[in-house]
């Protein structure tokens, strides 16, 4: 059953009149897909949804690249730059693996390294939702940190 714009704006309003409380409050949105069968392949839902009010935390940054790209994301910013022997050694340090997919929100992955990244961390990035962003050769690696 769709719900009209306005009764969800007068929800959250409603919500934010509550009296405050002593913990951080969220809201939560749940949204039923009708005929969309998401084991097609091309049915699959991924959308990078911008939001009104950025986060108050910092966001880290995790690139896996080799060669220039890898010169390129350190100047333009990114908190952590792995080539491939560091992703092959944290493939045997599974301790240092875990550490890296907590500590950093976002991943990114230069394109010929992403069957060495699923072989070796995938374990660790796939259930937290984290697996990189492959970046096509041709790709500004500046406007995808920012």
């Amino acid at each position: 059953m769709p719900v009209p714009k306005e009764s969800l704006i007068e929800a959250v309003k409603a919500l934010r009149n509550s009296p405050k409380r002593n913990f951080l409050q969220s809201i939560e949105l749940l949204i039923s897909l009708k005929d969309v069968d998401l084991k097609k392949p091309e049915s699959k839902i991924n959308e990078l949804i911008e939001l009104p009010h950025p986060l108050t935390k910092p966001i880290k940054i995790c690139v896996f690249a080799t060669g220039d790209l890898a010169l390129k994301a350190k100047k333009a910013g990114a908190d952590l730059v792995l080539g491939k022997e560091e992703i092959e050694n944290l493939g045997k340090n599974k301790k240092l693996a875990r550490k890296i997919a907590e500590e950093n929100d976002h991943f990114l992955a230069e394109a010929p390294l992403m069957p060495l990244i699923g072989k070796t961390i995938g374990a660790f990035l796939g259930p937290r939702g984290k697996m990189p962003i492959p970046i096509p050769p041709t790709a500004s690696i500046e406007e995808l940190i920012n």
